[in-house]
This record gives structure tokens, C-alpha cells and sequence, in this order.
């Protein structure tokens, strides 16, 4: 029987996005009715880790399928090479597809990208409609709302991220203006335009959402599901930092200073963002049953790392390596392909996963440089996932992560270490280094021996000398 192959791939990733962010994840709080229906028609991971904490480490390594050591961007910052290959255009291009990025890619550096005369670098995409944060600059996003709406500039106008200002986006502030006009409506707008006349060719789009990464700017109606509900407190149990090394200790006491109810009001603003994301992938499935393209469209779901939310007494993002942070959503929609009984998958996998999985599904070849594994065959078959023993996360200055079922390390340096027991009733809280000496050892060489595996070199090999 003849394998089925997706004419179209629609990858769409979010930026600051948790696992916990969908409804049919378990979290009663969240109003995302159709990420509800991706995860309960499709396939979704209930245990996929990223393998850095940061954006643009996290995203050159999962649209790579390489570890953040092997891509050279293990911060944000560190711009991906011009002609790094091979990147997710590349490959989907090698296997026929046109390639076409529309949003947030975040492969290299933007603060004041609109000021440079110099051409961005397009990775290897076909179209490239960048928009790399909502309304800091003249990109297509706000080329697009200055020309078609721009009574409306003002409103959707947010500082540079280097600004000063830029502290108040922790602030949240709701946005009297049509869903549509914002970043994730721009997004998701701009996709379906670009899908409505390219019946013909098979296609891959990368729908790049901001969202929920603050500012925290929903519209009326994102906001309108969670205004006046009582929303629960986050997971908080003390001063935490008090066993903690000290770069993890420094990280923990920067926010000790906010009330509950400050990150409460935090999480409310976040889960409007998410679902602003939400009514963006509504409209595109109802565009893609429209035209008749939805048996036939491969759609994967994600973000690059999580926010804290409060939890741990702690927001944003950080080498803290905390679950919130890592634990990411990846959820696979493909009616001609998996059905639309809905599936869930258990067992450690890494992020470095998804586009090996996708370009196998796809029917493209996968370079066999990518480290990442494809559960392509598995998927297809209804069979049993081979997870992974443990999953790995690095970031500069050299700090790293290892997770198992059972166990956490963490390593900020030569006697700077964590280790948490994660059957404990309140797991990630209380550091067991000092207490296990035996698990922290077979945990140190176990990160020792993956941390070499991950930095091997991509390049390809053409003579001995």
C-alpha cells in the first residue's frame, strides 16, 4: 500500500508558548477551542523537551534538527551563518515543496533591522515576509497595517526591544481593535491570502506567531474569556532559592519582589495571547476546509521554549530549566494521514525531532546530517513510539540540562549543580545534590556522555586529510 504524502506542511510555532497553554492538555483555564481540535483529531506529544530556554537558540536548532552546539547559537544573539545548511527551507525544497516563511523566524538578530540597507538573510525560503516582533518595526507587518488599516497604528505600536520602555510590557493592556489586525491575525491573515492561489504546487509555510511572548497586548476579544474569572495562583512554595547555586538562585530572586496577584494578573494577560493564536488557527482551518485542502494538509503545532507564569515565583524565560520553560507543546494534524480519532503520545522525545518527523511524513529526504529522529513510520502505523531514555538542553555560558523520568540535573558549572527528584509530591523544588551523591554521579555522566554526542560537528566529511 502506497504511502499517503501531505501536499501542503503548514509548521506553525508560537514564542513563549507551554505545553499546559491547551485546553485539551488538562488546563480548564484556557479558551482554545481549536487547539483543542488539532490535539483531539491529531497527535499530540505529551513529553517533548526543547533543547535550549531562549528563542533564538531553541528555533536554530529545532528548524535545523541540530543541537544548539552544532548550529553555533547557543544564545540569543548569535546569528545562524548565512549559509548555514541545511535549514527547514532547504530541506522541504529538496523534496519538491515550495518554501515560504511568514512571521516570526528569529535565526538572527533584529534590533534595528529596519535601519540596515542591507538585504535580510532568507535562510533559504522561497517568500520571506518577516516579521520578527509586533510593531517595533517598519516590517511586514506593519507595512501591511500602515497600508491597510492605519487608523490603527498607534494602537498595535509597541517600543524596540532594547528600549527602556520595553519594561512595561510585563504590563498588560487590552487593545480595542479587531483580532484580525494583530500580530497573530497579520500571521494568520497573510497565510491564507498566500495558500489561496497556490493550489497548484505543492507548498511548506512556516506561520512564525509572536504570541503569547509579552508585550501583553490582547484585543478585546482575546481578553473577553478570561475577564473577571477568578484564575488560580501560581505554583509558588517560598523563598526556593535558599539551596539552589548561585546563578540559579540570582535568576529566582529577581521577581521576589511581585505580588501574587501581579502574577496573576500576568497569566490572565499571557492566556489571552495564547488565545488570540487560537482564533488565528480557527480561521485557517475553516480556510482550509473551505477550499478543500484540509485531508490534505500536514499541520504541525508548536513553540520554542515556555514562560514561567508566575510558577516558582518567576516570569519570562531564563537558563532556570524549569519543566514550564522546556516542556513543549508538539502537536501533529493530518486527517488523510493519522484519521481523526485523536492521539496521545507518551515518553521523552526532543524538539530536534519534529523536522526529521515532518520532512519523513512529507515524503522529503532527510539530510543525514540531522541528529534529530523521525516517528514518521510509527505515526503512520499506529505503532508504539520509541521515546528516549533522557533529553538534553544546553545555553551559554556552558550551563546544561539533563532530564529523565525520574530525575533533573542541572550543571551552571565545576560544583554549581541541581539535581531534582521529579517523583517528589512537589517536584523541581527541593535540590537533592547534597543528598544523593549516587544518582547526581550517574546523572553528571550521563549529561558528560550526551553533551559530547550533541557537539559533534555537522559538517560533512569529503576526504581523510
Amino acid at each position: 500500500m502506497e504511502r499517503p504524502r501531505p501536499k501542503w506542511v503548514i509548521w506553525i510555532t508560537t514564542d513563549h508558548m507551554r505545553y499546559d497553554c491547551i485546553g485539551a492538555h488538562g488546563n480548564e483555564m484556557m479558551h482554545t477551542p481549536n487547539l483543542d481540535r488539532l490535539v483531539r483529531q491529531g497527535v499530540s506529544f505529551d513529553d517533548c523537551y526543547a533543547q535550549n530556554p531562549l528563542c533564538m537558540p531553541s528555533r536554530c536548532s529545532f528548524m535545523t534538527g541540530l543541537y544548539p552546539q552544532q548550529t553555533g547559537v547557543t544564545q540569543n544573539g548569535n546569528t545562524l551563518r548565512p549559509d548555514f545548511e541545511p535549514t527547514v527551507a532547504h530541506a522541504f525544497k529538496a523534496g519538491g515543496l515550495q518554501t515560504a516563511q511568514i512571521g516570526k523566524l528569529h535565526f538572527q538578530e533584529h534590533e534595528d533591522h529596519d535601519l540596515d540597507p542591507r538585504a535580510r538573510h532568507d535562510y533559504g525560503f522561497d517568500t520571506l515576509w518577516a516579521s520578527e516582533e509586533p510593531g517595533c518595526y517598519n516590517d511586514a507587518y506593519m507595512t501591511w497595517l500602515y497600508t491597510e488599516h492605519p487608523h490603527l497604528v498607534q494602537k498595535f505600536r509597541v517600543p524596540r526591544s532594547t528600549s527602556p520602555q520595553r519594561i512595561k510590557e510585563r504590563e498588560g493592556r487590552v487593545v480595542d481593535a479587531p483580532w484580525q489586525m494583530s500580530h497573530s491575525g497579520f500571521v494568520g491573515g497573510r497565510t491564507e491570502t498566500y495558500l489561496g492561489v497556490r493550489h497548484a504546487t505543492r507548498q511548506f509555510v512556516h506561520m512564525g506567531f509572536y504570541a503569547p511572548h509579552p508585550p501583553l497586548n490582547p484585543t478585546t476579544e482575546m481578553f473577553a474569556p478570561y475577564a473577571g474569572k477568578e484564575m488560580p495562583p501560581p505554583r509558588c512554595n517560598g523563598e526556593e532559592w535558599h539551596d539552589k547555586p548561585e546563578p540559579l538562585a540570582r535568576l529566582m530572586r529577581s521577581f521576589a519582589d511581585w505580588t501574587v496577584e501581579r502574577f496573576v494578573d500576568y497569566r490572565r494577560h499571557f492566556y489571552a495571547m495564547v488565545t488570540g493564536v487560537d482564533l488565528a488557527v480557527g480561521s485557517l482551518l475553516a480556510f482550509l476546509e473551505r477550499i478543500g485542502m484540509i485531508d490534505d494538509t500536514l499541520i504541525c503545532f508548536g513553540s520554542d521554549h515556555g514562560d514561567m507564569c508566575g510558577d516558582h515565583r518567576m516570569i519570562l524565560k531564563h537558563a532556570s530549566f524549569y519543566d514550564e520553560l522546556m516542556r513543549m507543546p508538539w502537536v501533529l494534524f493530518w486527517p488523510r494521514g493519522f484519521g481523526t480519532k485523536g492521539r496521545r503520545v507518551s515518553g521523552l522525545v526532543e524538539m530536534v525531532d519534529q523536522l526529521p518527523s515532518l520532512l519523513d511524513l512529507a515524503s522529503c529526504p532527510v539530510p543525514e546530517v540531522m541528529v534529530g529522529r523521525s516517528y514518521a513510520g510509527a505515526l503512520l502505523l499506529n505503532e508504539s513510539v520509541e521515546a528516549r531514555q533522557d533529553v538534553l538542553a544546553y545555553h551559554e555560558p556552558g550551563w546544561a540540562m539533563l532530564r529523565t523520568d525520574d530525575h533533573k540535573y542541572i550543571r551552571y558549572g565545576y560544583g554549581q549543580e541541581v539535581l531534582y527528584d521529579l517523583h517528589e509530591a512537589t517536584p523541581e523544588v527541593v535540590n537533592r545534590a547534597d543528598a544523593d551523591p549516587k544518582t547526581l554521579a550517574s546523572m553528571r555522566e550521563r549529561m558528560l556522555q550526551r553533551v559530547l554526542e550533541a557537539s559533534r560537528t555537522p559538517q560533512v566529511r569529503h576526504f581523510r586529510y
